[in-house]
């Protein structure tokens, strides 16, 4: 077996999405907002549009005096720092290469964006750190992955994908025969999706059947 396990970072390792409601939050407080203009900002983070339209959207709400990019600019800056390190993923980590394991994080975004919240010592826990917007290529491109086993000395053959994204961590990994691990956070598996490997609620679920992998 190929003790090679690469992690994503959002949402995986890190609670970007609560990051991002305790920015609302914030902002909220900030703004005196109230409950209602915390509501209109949670209904529309959901809403699948672009962050352009959304910023835009909150701006027309509040009648806010900055320029979408201005509110993105704010939200890029304090968000990051909001964020959160999941409970036991260090610990975990550590235990995971004394038991010589080799590990990688492979998250999209800007070392400039995503640095910000690898806080106590993550990116200390891993042989290799990709920031694939700072590549030629980003996740689910099999070449990013294949990138990632060459930095730390190993192959894909036998090695882990753990992400919260079927479409960047499942199925790019799954296309470079990695075996997967979809971190769900309780969301259900579509029928006629993709299936990964395994389905685990939270990280913590992830190590266990990493140490039990044969």
């Amino acid at each position: 077996m190929n003790r090679f396990a690469i992690f994503d970072l959002d949402d995986t390792l890190v609670d970007s999405s609560g990051a991002v409601d305790r920015w609302f939050i914030e902002l909220t407080e900030q703004r005196n907002l109230g409950a209602a203009g915390l509501e209109f900002l949670r209904a529309e983070q959901q809403r699948p549009v672009s962050p352009q339209e959304s910023f835009q959207a909150i701006i027309d709400q509040f009648g806010f005096t900055e320029s979408p990019d201005e509110l993105r600019s704010i939200f890029l800056d304090r968000v990051p720092r909001l964020s959160r390190t999941f409970d036991g993923v260090l610990d975990s980590l550590r235990e995971l290469r004394a038991r010589g394991w080799r590990t990688a994080l492979l998250t999209n975004g800007t070392e400039v964006d995503q640095q910000p919240k690898m806080r106590d010592g993550l990116g200390d826990l891993f042989d290799v750190v990709c920031f694939a917007d700072d590549e030629p290529m980003r996740k689910p491109d099999p070449e990013i992955f294949r990138l990632v086993a060459d930095r730390a000395g190993t192959g894909l053959d036998g090695a882990w994908m753990i992400g919260d994204s079927l479409e960047h961590d499942i199925a790019g990994g799954a296309a470079v025969g990695m075996s997967t691990i979809w971190v769900s956070g309780g969301r259900p598996l579509q029928d006629g999706g993709l299936i990964p490997g395994q389905v685990v609620s939270s990280v913590a679920e992830v190590f266990p059947l990493l140490h039990a992998a044969r």
